[in-house]
């Protein structure tokens, strides 16, 4: 029954009616193909997206460029970071986050074509270590962890830790660089040469005590100098969006603010001054 009704449909049906609709669905098609491949070419930090493009050899790989082509973007120092990103860390923000970290991993990866770069500079510390591996955003290369050193309004005071972290991705080829980073280093960043551009911020403090961890790759050849080594940076390969931020494990254990002890020095140099007026009885 079912056969004889397809049958006489088809019957009455023109032959151009079967052109119409084989030319419909054609661009029906053709549109969901063009609609789908801007999207897969509009975001390669997605995992899958990326994935794809690499099997057809179209994969954008991020640039190493010249220190004077580098493109153009503000640079931050540490109280400005802060400020700029504070207020994210709350867990109401956390939409607005995600949605920043997108556009930062998006823009490094298309080599800024479209978004200007934010970089950093200022002192900083070195906490810890570590050499980049394959589960890694990308491998070979290092990591450090760094403290942000800012000196208070009082001229008179010592440097003190700020709750800003980097973690500075360095692409590099060297195995030993990172045994040349060591604990209470202290490095200064710099606009130019560095040109260390952010991917990702994230909070590794608590709501009422908030830092901002900062994960950043430098854009520019040149190096980082550590002592008497120097680390080269290099254009970057084997790249995985799919890697986990931060990249130090224990950044995301509760956090003491170190703006707790911005004066510590300084305090207790003035303690010990009262005290010897104190004692002081010639």
């Amino acid at each position: 029954m079912a056969s004889s009704k397809l049958k006489a449909f088809t019957k009455k049906r023109p032959p151009f009616f079967w052109w119409i609709l084989a030319h419909a669905l054609a661009i029906c098609f053709a549109t969901l193909s063009w609609i789908l491949s801007l999207s897969i070419f509009n975001n390669p930090q997605i995992p899958s997206n990326y994935r794809m493009l690499e099997r057809i050899g179209l994969a954008p790989k991020p640039l190493c460029f010249d220190v004077l082509e580098v493109p153009s973007g503000e640079s931050l120092a540490p109280d400005t970071i802060y400020k700029k990103y504070q207020w994210m860390m709350d867990s109401t923000h956390k939409k607005t986050l995600r949605e920043l970290n997108i556009t930062l991993k998006r823009a490094y990866i298309d080599n800024y074509s479209e978004k200007k770069p934010i970089y950093v500079e200022g002192l900083y510390s070195v906490m810890q270590v570590r050499p980049l591996t394959k589960d890694d955003f990308f491998h070979p290369g290092v990591a450090v962890r760094l403290q942000a050193m800012v000196k208070p309004s009082d001229s008179s005071a010592m440097m003190g830790s700020y709750p800003v972290i980097l973690e500075y991705m360095i692409p590099n080829e060297e195995k030993a660089a990172f045994s040349w980073f060591k604990p209470g280093d202290q490095i200064p960043i710099r606009q130019i040469p560095h040109c260390a551009s952010i991917i990702h911020v994230s909070n590794i403090g608590t709501i009422k005590e908030p830092v901002v961890n900062l994960t950043v790759v430098p854009i520019a050849r040149g190096g980082l100098s550590i002592g008497p080594n120097t680390v080269d940076t290099t254009s970057p390969e084997n790249i995985n969006p799919s890697a986990r931020f931060p990249l130090f494990l224990n950044a995301s254990k509760p956090w003491v603010n170190p703006c707790r002890f911005l004066h510590q020095e300084t305090r207790e140099r003035q303690a010990r001054w009262h005290f010897a007026r104190s004692t002081d009885y010639s």
